[in-house]
């Protein structure tokens, strides 16, 4: 009995001892490597105007800047500044104050008479003289607006029966490095159209003109027996523009060949 006891305990023994061995695996993940394909992204080529609206800070300012600086010797009200920059009055307080913050505009409250006659205190905006790099930039907006004979052509190609085009005055003035604003040599006339019959939408093109430079044009527009008649007795509108420095941009009627 001794024995019998003996040996199952032998047995049970080895039954504790017998272990299974685990197989551990490890799973190596394949990591493949990245290409990164180069890609050349063309973009657009900017107009000369979007170039600018970037380095001024955008349209709105862009506006203003011209509007003061190709009329450095006049005062603006805040309604002169929407006409002229057609942007509303919300919209152009912030950048004027901006502007005038960095000493660029100076505005001085005035009191004037306004169109029904009655008084009226408003802020009169101006240009500042001492600004440094004022002729440069006003070189450089220059470049950009329509006051090419080829530039101004294009801007008016939607009035019809258009003759003769006599750009004088601030198409033909020297602004820009030369610090010149305006002066007795220069013509008092902008531009001078003529036309078979003056069209209804004269108003409307040379508005939107003025617009895009930036200013006020003193335009005439005559028919052309009008204008042949005041030429033959030396009219001083017709004076005003040919005694001085004066672009025959167009000339249909072969008069000035």
């Amino acid at each position: 009995m001794k024995k019998k006891n003996i040996r199952t305990k032998t047995r049970t023994q080895s039954k504790k001892t017998v272990t299974k061995k685990k197989v551990i695996r490890k799973v190596v993940k394949v990591i493949k490597p990245v290409v990164v394909k180069e890609s050349i992204v063309q973009g657009k080529v900017p107009t000369e105007i979007a170039l600018l609206e970037q380095f001024f800070g955008g349209p709105v300012k862009l506006k203003l800047w011209k509007v003061f600086l190709l009329n450095k010797t006049r005062e603006f009200t805040l309604k002169d500044l929407v006409r002229l920059t057609k942007t509303k009055s919300t919209l152009l307080i912030p950048s004027l104050r901006d502007m005038m913050k960095q000493a660029i505009v100076e505005g001085n409250k005035k009191v004037f008479v306004n169109e029904k006659q009655h008084k009226e205190l408003a802020i009169f905006y101006k240009s500042t003289k001492d600004f440094p790099l004022n002729p440069e930039i006003t070189q450089l907006i220059l470049t950009a607006i329509p006051r090419s004979s080829e530039k101004v052509l294009s801007e008016l190609t939607s009035l019809q029966r258009l003759k003769t085009v006599l750009l004088s005055g601030f198409f033909t003035s020297k602004l820009g490095l030369s610090n010149q604003i305006f002066s007795t040599t220069q013509s008092p006339v902008d531009m001078l159209l003529v036309f078979e019959k003056i069209p209804a939408n004269i108003t409307e093109i040379v508005t939107e003109l003025e617009h895009k430079l930036g200013r006020d044009l003193r335009y005439a527009a005559l028919d052309e027996t009008d204008f042949k008649y005041r030429h033959s007795i030396g009219d001083k509108l017709i004076r005003d523009v040919l005694d001085f420095d004066h672009i025959v941009a167009m000339d249909k009627m072969a008069f000035f060949r």
